[in-house]
């Protein structure tokens, strides 16, 4: 599958600031938010390379929610000046690096991420994930869709955000309609607090329905009819949100939580003239220029200026040094008699992330000497060798008589492990195979 990061720029400027503590250059230039975001680039991001990427902006001046409701984000502070300082010199890193954004007229950043999203779902060609802080966004989360939160390396789909809200995705802008968003000054329904919400959203579900049951209490139905077939504890727990003041507040409200409703409901028709998803092919080695060099030199980034930099940009032809990509069963066999004749090598593996149970092993480099460097594809998007043969040749590898210099020791271990103790759609053969490790 084809990844897209679609990050939620103002939101991911703002957790960095928040994130880091401040910090300044030797002329008093503040830049905790401009090196959390530098780091973000050219440390997180060129290491799980995202096949496109595409930073979102709010647009300057109102959108449609504000005319809906002129106290909308009336009530949100000031962005701090220290962070104000820093818009600009992150604007201007984002274009050294050769990154693509997007703004449109009119609408916030949720609301072309959204469009977006909706665009690429119904493609399994393609994973989305979303960069982003804002609890809205959740309400988009689904099979092909996650919300990806980097500072814990901690991805959501539709089970874990229910974890967090307490309700289903789809229904999360229902329950954000009732509670009442201080950061975006939405109103919500005056009284409910989120356990109540969560009981009116899942015994409920939407606004509409809500209302619905108001309605009929009005017209003198008994709520004891209406929810007659709830079990005692359940009919009790919303029968709460029912009674005297509780329900006058439901009830006076109502204009409310429409209106919230139509605030925290993001636009699916954002116009994305001309949109095509090449122009953001994330290009990892565009961020290896002079340019972004002198621009981290200039802040005193002094630990993201690879030494490879400082004299030249160098490659492995450069350091003369050969690497054989080994992406068929054939040359995999190869490998493996070249590796029964040493008494050791160096071993490495890549994967997708850092949490050993969703993570996935994307290649595993072997280390011979300078002129037989290997690099076993299994993930990459071009030939690859085989489930089964690489289990085998692992196997095999780790029954010989061989020194292996390793690095990440302990976590390689545990991705092998997982590995050599899964099936392949390639053979009916499988291995049992469990590493016993004592430091």
């Amino acid at each position: 599958m084809k990844k897209i990061y679609l990050i939620d720029g103002n939101s991911f400027i703002y957790r960095m600031f928040f994130a880091l503590p401040e910090f300044a250059t030797k002329d008093w230039t503040v830049v905790n938010a401009l090196f959390g975001m530098a780091k973000f680039f050219v440390s997180t991001l060129v290491k799980e390379n995202p096949d496109y990427l595409i930073f979102v902006k709010d647009a300057p001046g109102d959108n449609f929610r504000n005319h809906l409701y002129s106290e909308y984000k009336a009530t949100r502070d000031r962005m701090p000046d220290n962070l104000r300082s820093q818009m600009s010199l992150i604007e201007e890193m984002i274009e050294k690096l050769w990154v693509e954004t997007i703004e449109i007229s009119g609408y916030e950043a949720d609301d072309v991420i959204w469009t977006l999203a909706k665009k690429f779902d119904w493609n399994k060609d393609f994973e989305i994930d979303i960069l982003t802080w804002d609890k809205d966004l959740y309400s988009l989360v689904s099979e092909n869709i996650k919300i990806y939160d980097t500072m814990k390396k901690q991805k959501f789909w539709p089970v874990e955000a229910k974890q967090k809200f307490w309700v289903e995705s789809k229904l999360i802008i229902d329950y954000l309609s009732i509670v009442w968003d201080k950061a975006d000054n939405i109103p919500g329904i005056d009284w409910f607090w989120p356990a109540k919400a969560v009981d009116l959203i899942n015994y409920i579900w939407t606004i509409e329905s809500i209302y619905e049951i108001v309605e009929r209490i009005n017209s003198w139905e008994r709520f004891e009819d209406i929810f007659s077939s709830l079990d005692s504890e359940s009919f009790k727990k919303l029968n709460t949100c029912f009674k005297w003041k509780t329900f006058e507040k439901l009830t006076s409200s109502k204009e409310d939580a429409f209106l919230s409703k139509k605030l925290a409901t993001i636009d699916l028709d954002v116009k994305l003239d001309n949109f095509d998803i090449e122009r953001f092919s994330f290009k990892p080695e565009t961020f290896l220029n002079e340019d972004i060099l002198s621009f981290f030199e200039k802040y005193e980034f002094n630990s993201l200026v690879w030494d490879s930099w400082v004299n030249k940009l160098q490659t492995w032809k450069d350091l003369n040094l050969k690497v054989h990509i080994i992406d068929n069963d054939e040359n995999l066999a190869k490998l493996l008699e070249s590796i029964k004749k040493e008494s050791k090598i160096v071993l490495d593996t890549e994967t997708t992330w850092l949490d050993i149970m969703k993570a996935e092993l994307v290649w595993i480099s072997i280390y011979l000497d300078d002129n037989r460097i290997y690099y076993i594809n299994r993930l990459h998007n071009w030939n690859w060798v085989s489930g089964v043969k690489l289990k085998n040749f692992l196997k095999t590898i780790f029954d010989m008589d061989l020194l292996i210099v390793w690095h990440n020791l302990k976590y390689d271990l545990q991705i092998i492990d997982m590995f050599l103790s899964r099936d392949f759609e390639e053979s009916n053969e499988s291995f049992s195979w469990q590493i016993s490790l004592a430091i």
